[in-house]
């Protein structure tokens, strides 16, 4: 990812939410990362001065550089899946939504969720494990892959 983000633990996510929120920053979103099979990487990304609200009018701004200081500031932690998160609702409650799509998604838990689905708000009961999404990249030989293109358009000739 091509932004600068400040690393938080459990312990001080909550300060650094509210210093957030009495700065006025608006909470956008949170992504997440899956670091290994224990291991969940959360980005919280929060809104200065309403800047995502000017992109349509001021194109500039939409030029995102490495260093990201075009009014987004970010929040990155790296979290056991086996050990509950505090949940930043009591600061924020439109992150509810999020923080129970992550639960249902990622398997792990948030601490103090006021709606709290138990990781049903998307699954049934009967689903037994986070389903994630990961992407691989599968790279063929050279000679391999024209191989295939020649058989696909001798399929399509053929038809």
């Amino acid at each position: 990812m091509f932004f600068e983000a400040k690393d938080v633990t459990p312990d001080t996510l909550l300060a650094e939410v509210q210093r957030l929120a009495n700065a006025k920053c608006r909470f956008v979103t949170m992504s997440q990362t899956v670091v290994d099979e224990n291991t969940l990487r959360l980005f919280y990304h929060f809104d200065e001065n309403l800047t995502m609200s000017d992109l349509r009018h001021n194109p500039e701004l939409c030029v995102w550089a490495p260093t990201d200081a075009k009014g987004m500031v970010h929040l990155r932690m790296d979290v056991n899946k086996d050990t509950p998160i505090p949940s930043i609702s009591s600061i924020y409650f439109c992150a509810v939504l999020i923080e129970n799509e992550t639960q249902d998604q990622f398997g792990v838990r948030f601490a103090g969720l006021p709606l709290d689905y138990q990781g049903g708000m998307y699954l049934e009961g009967e689903v037994t494990h986070a389903p994630y999404f990961t992407m691989t990249t599968v790279r063929r030989p050279a000679a391999a892959a024209k191989d295939d293109a020649k058989a696909e358009s001798a399929k399509g000739d053929q038809a």
